[in-house]
């Protein structure tokens, strides 16, 4: 396995999670930071699809539950901030403004940020 092949299948599985297999009802709690449920459930096919990447790639079950767990928690808490910060700012939350591509893009960098450790912590 190389660092190199489980980045990329990482950032494919979060493409397809964040874009392919999310639902109206995601995206909508999303945009809002309401309705947590639909959060959650946006955040654990994120980490389930993690962690059958890591699984297939020969990590343990043992990190590979930590690193879930830590998928879960990250995507939940950075998805829901970014939905309450745009339903308290106007700005933030109307995709024709400069400050919500720039809110977006950090939350991209964020979500990227914790593919990269997750890597790290898989190999490590």
């Amino acid at each position: 396995m190389t660092v190199f092949t489980l980045l990329i299948s990482l950032l494919v599985c979060h493409f397809l999670a964040d874009f392919c297999l999310t639902t109206s009802q995601m995206i909508e709690a999303k945009a809002t930071g309401k309705h947590l449920q639909h959060i959650v459930l946006h955040a654990a096919v994120h980490a389930v699809m993690m962690g059958v990447v890591l699984l297939v790639f020969g990590v343990s079950s043992a990190v590979v539950v930590w690193l879930f767990a830590f998928e879960l928690i990250t995507h939940l808490a950075i998805d829901y901030g970014k939905g309450f910060l745009g339903r308290k700012f106007m700005a933030l939350g109307d995709n024709t403004t400069k400050p919500f591509w720039v809110l977006y893009g950090f939350d991209q960098l964020l979500h990227l940020m914790v593919v990269v450790a997750i890597v790290y912590f898989a190999l490590s």
